[in-house]
């Protein structure tokens, strides 16, 4: 009877003693989301939004520190720090991943998209989740692609308003040997440079432009080290929002669905935003004093007849099957409408 009442008072104790251990798993931790944006920019501002709903959709078990402008380091590192656990949640260019998922390079293949939403719509079905199961093989797990916008290009030098004034500028690109050979293609000089020196490299003169999307152009002031803009629209850049693996598979399965749809509603934000503030962006340049002009149809066409071939080792490099999901992916989105 001694050992019975024994057993059975230890039972209850276990019993008491599980939702304790339940609740340290669950326990408040602080993460970190870097980005290398401004916090003004629609990218900063949707992972403060993410950051406050999962924090209160779990109590304040899960608090995020967003921290901006390369603080935690360029790109690459912060992916690096990613994969490593050592960083939770990260937004911004995935071509720091180029050397592992290959599939990534696509992104800059020259007028892939003619809108933002075919755009989305793509990243959003079968090629995204391609991507993002390569990711996640390599312990990066996506949990939605945001929006940076269509690239143009500005200089300090002059104004761009034919392929012959781009021969000889010096322009800074994407460290994506299918983008440096494509600005080489139509004359630039292009070369790679990290984004944290970007900066400081145009207003040294050190190179003399630059292609990006307008708002993050904006948001960052180069107006202060630019003067003529060209609407080019030559590529569509996404942004990828992310969290480490490491991370996401310490989390419960409901924590999991939070996050989800706490990514989701960020990522509808963050798209919205862009958009909406892209055309008061363009005007706040031109209001600073930036000069903007456009290619015109026939350049256009000249760029698509003189990239392809110097990007088709490029393509091959990145995979025809992967290829041909893309442009069937974009034939479908295009034929929906």
């Amino acid at each position: 009877m001694k050992l019975n009442r024994f057993l059975s008072a230890t039972a209850v104790a276990l019993m008491a003693i599980a939702p304790l251990g339940a609740m340290a798993q669950d326990k408040a931790r602080t993460t970190r989301f870097g980005h290398g944006m401004a916090d003004s920019h629609p990218a900063g501002q949707a992972a403060k939004m993410f950051s406050a709903e999962m924090e209160k959709v779990t109590g304040g078990r899960i608090k995020t520190s967003v921290i901006a402008n390369q603080a935690l380091g360029p790109d690459p590192q912060m992916l690096g720090a990613l994969q490593g656990g050592v960083q939770e949640f990260y937004t911004g260019s995935a071509l720091g991943m180029l050397g592992q998922v290959k599939e990534l390079g696509f992104q800059d293949v020259p007028f892939l998209f003619n809108t933002e939403a075919e755009a989305h719509a793509v990243f959003d079905g079968p090629v995204g989740k391609h991507l993002n199961d390569k990711l996640s093989a390599v312990g990066i797990h996506v949990l939605g692609w945001w929006e940076n916008g269509f690239r143009h290009i500005t200089n300090s030098k002059r104004p761009v308003n034919t392929l012959d004034d781009l021969k000889g500028l010096k322009l800074r690109t994407q460290p994506n040997p299918l983008t440096l050979d494509a600005f080489k293609a139509i004359g630039a000089n292009a070369s790679p440079l990290p984004w944290s020196e970007l900066f400081v490299a145009l207003e040294t003169k050190a190179f003399d432009g630059q292609e990006n999307p307008i708002v993050l152009m904006y948001t960052q002031r180069f107006y202060e080290v630019q003067k003529y803009m060209t609407l080019s629209g030559h590529v569509y850049s996404p942004l990828i929002f992310a969290v480490s693996k490491k991370y996401w598979d310490s989390l419960s399965p409901a924590d999991k669905q939070l996050m989800t749809t706490a990514a989701a509603n960020a990522t509808a934000f963050q798209r919205k935003a862009t958009a909406a503030e892209a055309g008061s962006a363009l005007q706040g340049m031109k209001d600073k004093g930036m000069q903007v002009t456009q290619f015109s149809a026939a350049d256009l066409q000249a760029i698509r007849d003189r990239v392809p071939p110097a990007i088709a080792p490029h393509l091959e490099k990145i995979g025809p099957e992967f290829m041909t999901l893309v442009r069937t992916e974009i034939a479908r989105v295009r034929a929906k409408k």
